[in-house]
């Protein structure tokens, strides 16, 4: 529960600064973005961001063959999350979103640890093959 409201505490500091950045550090070419791809949606200021690079990150290429799902970072502070074909807003960070040629298949919202985030993860890449 404490990591919910940290998330939404989170999300409500950077609502402000995410609104009408203009910003464009996104790619939008799908067609020179892996098949499937995770984005992970994150704000400097998040501290669950950081835990999630520190904690999650490390482990990511040993649990998941960079092939089969490169991950991406968005910081949603300075990118222009606008272009990204996602199925609705990001309102927590971090949020893990699983793209598959450019559309938004499922997420995963929050911190979560490492050990459920690669179980969530396994899901849900097994259910698109």
């Amino acid at each position: 529960m404490r990591h919910l409201f940290a998330a939404l505490v989170a999300f409500l500091l950077i609502l402000p600064a995410t609104q009408g950045s203009g910003r464009t550090g996104i790619e939008k070419d799908a067609a020179r973005a892996p098949a499937v791809e995770v984005l992970v949606f994150e704000h400097p200021d998040c501290v669950y961001c950081r835990v999630f690079r520190r904690d999650v990150l490390p482990r990511y290429s040993d649990a998941m063959p960079a092939d089969t799902a490169p991950l991406r970072f968005v910081d949603v502070a300075t990118d222009d999350v606008a272009s990204i074909a996602l199925n609705g807003r990001i309102e927590t960070v971090p949020t893990a979103v699983v793209m598959r040629d450019g559309r938004e298949v499922e997420r995963i919202v929050g911190y979560w640890g490492p050990t459920n985030f690669f179980k969530l993860l396994s899901h849900i890449l097994a259910r698109m093959q």
